[in-house]
């Protein structure tokens, strides 16, 4: 897990619009849910992803990133109820200095350290597993079969005791004062601190070997680099709003532990760096069990890669009091064994996360906001309408590279009927134009929108892709046109789409002559139901607290 999100309601069946590059092809990607952290001060108890995000005159509305975060005691979560067992000697709380921060830019070997770790995982009682830690040429330290396994098998089981939660950080002799209330991920990042403090010292030295320094993240990313490699992304103000809220909680964990206790919180291990770099870590590596509703930190577990396309995830059962991982197909021997990250992960949120971005995510998307206008005499009768049909004003729908949600057409007519008398031909299940002059115009400003968004980056695809494919560019900025490209792609097939449907009403010719019909362009671009991206409730929009 060395290694940017939709903030939207989940639904139940949804049309999608689908199509290809040209605007005129069926695509079927799936959309699928997961889990994710962030925060500042304001939450739900559900919190939801918070994805790029882009407006519109007619009812949509900028970004509401919330970095709120609920408190969640001991007793909330299955898996801190369950008593600790013995994890025999070397597994007890430690608070004595050690002998330097530990570090894997200090020339550590991986695939050496990986050994190590195996070898002390087995002398704590580790249980043996059908999986094994090993290199990979592309991906580096993964897991790999170690014989045939079938969709559905248990390929990893990891104790529960050998797992760090909130229930470790809570007992921690050292940094439970400084965690208490402020939520898993900053109660993990100060246990990770504390425990880099104490060097070779520390009981967990041979698990924090495995961890890097810091990831990729733009969150660590200089300010100047940081804003000319994000210009024109949405994820630019993201990763603002994530800075702010971080450098927030460090002064008043600053102001009221590490000032005043410097022989416990000595000031290397305990720098805003060392902090930052600590969460970036945590967010990377920490696995939300959603069976458990918490965060751990689960040796071996933290060492599967992800793939766009795999449905794996770890997760607690109580029947085998263990944190588990069930494959979602069939592997060979020495076959790389792959989970997802997050079910809905778009690369937004996987660079925010994890430092990376997958240049072929089957979940990638933006979203957009829509509201009803204030101004509009017949508001009332809308909202009414919008919350019968469970949505709200304003809502949040979600852009992939080869779809949208009829939903988000509906709830644009609608904003923009001003005769009641159609109000009987606003329909969110079906497909239902209302008429033309109504669809022209709600096209037209979804079209502009997106022609708006497109013209906020500098540089074209071609370039992006140049410097995507640079062996000289630098990780950051390989990194960042990964990121534009993704997101241009989005817009550009938006627009295409649009235009596509825009053509029989304005009369636009299309590719190969004529006009095509309206009601064989609704078959093309609307016959896929899906669900909608619903958006895990727990990770990027909600970090600092449950």
């Amino acid at each position: 897990m060395d290694g940017g999100s939709l903030s939207l309601h989940h639904r139940a069946v949804v049309m999608s619009s689908t199509f290809s590059s040209s605007g005129t092809g069926v695509s079927t990607l799936g959309a699928r849910n997961h889990q994710n952290e962030l925060a500042t001060k304001s939450s739900s108890s559900n919190a939801y992803y918070s994805s790029p995000t882009f407006s519109s005159s007619c009812g949509i509305s900028s970004l509401k990133f919330q970095l709120g975060f609920r408190d969640h005691s001991i007793a909330t979560s299955r898996l801190r109820q369950r008593k600790t067992k013995g994890r025999g000697r070397g597994w007890e709380k430690n608070s004595v200095k050690g002998r330097g921060i530990v570090s894997m830019a200090a020339g550590v070997d991986r695939a050496v350290a990986a050994d190590e770790f195996v070898g002390w995982l087995k002398e704590q009682g580790f249980p043996d597993q059908v999986v094994s830690i090993k290199m990979f040429e592309k991906e580096g330290l993964g897991c790999a079969a170690t014989r045939a396994l079938k969709a559905g098998e248990i390929a990893l089981t990891v104790p529960e005791n050998f797992c760090v939660t909130a229930f470790d950080v809570n007992s921690h002799p050292v940094v439970s004062g400084p965690a208490k209330g402020r939520g898993d991920l900053i109660g993990l990042t100060l246990w990770l601190m504390y425990e880099r403090a104490q060097g070779q010292v520390s009981l967990w030295y041979p698990f924090l070997k495995l961890f890097p320094d810091a990831t990729n993240s733009p969150l660590l990313w200089p300010s100047a680099e940081r804003d000319e490699q994000l210009r024109g992304s949405p994820v630019l103000g993201m990763v603002k709003e994530r800075i702010a809220a971080l450098e927030e909680v460090y002064e008043e964990l600053r102001s009221m532990f590490f000032d005043k206790e410097p022989r416990t919180f000595p000031a290397e291990g305990f720098s805003l760096t060392a902090f930052k770099n600590a969460f970036t870590v945590i967010l990377s590596r920490a696995s939300y069990l959603p069976s458990a509703d918490i965060f751990a930190l689960v040796p071996y577990g933290d060492c599967f890669n992800h793939k766009g396309d795999c449905e794996a995830f770890l997760d607690f059962s109580t029947e085998d009091e263990a944190v588990v991982l069930k494959v979602d197909r069939d592997y060979r021997v020495g076959d790389q064994v792959f989970v997802t990250y997050g079910l809905d992960r778009p690369n937004s949120d996987l660079l925010i996360s994890y430092g990376f971005v997958d240049p072929s995510n089957p979940n990638d998307y933006l979203t957009i906001e829509v509201e009803l206008l204030e101004a509009d005499r017949l508001k009332v009768l809308k909202q009414q309408i919008l919350q019968q049909a469970g949505f709200d004003s304003p809502q949040t729908f979600p852009l992939f590279p080869d779809r949208f949600p009829t939903q988000l057409l509906t709830y644009m007519r609608l904003s923009r009927v001003a005769d009641v008398g159609l109000f009987a031909k606003i329909v969110f299940d079906q497909d239902v134009m209302i008429d033309q002059a109504n669809e022209y115009e709600i096209l037209m400003l979804l079209m502009g929108e997106c022609r708006v968004a497109l013209q906020e980056y500098t540089g074209s695809s071609d370039e992006e892709s140049r410097i995507a494919n640079d062996k000289n560019a630098s990780i950051k900025e390989k990194l960042a046109a990964q990121l534009r490209l993704s997101e241009k792609k989005i817009l550009i097939n938006s627009m295409s789409a649009l235009r596509n449907r825009l053509a029989p009403i304005r009369g636009i010719p299309v590719k190969g002559g004529g006009l095509k019909d309206p009601n064989a362009d609704l078959l093309e671009m609307f016959d896929m139901a899906e669900q909608i991206a619903s958006a895990p409730s727990k990770f990027l929009s909600n970090i600092f607290k449950k």
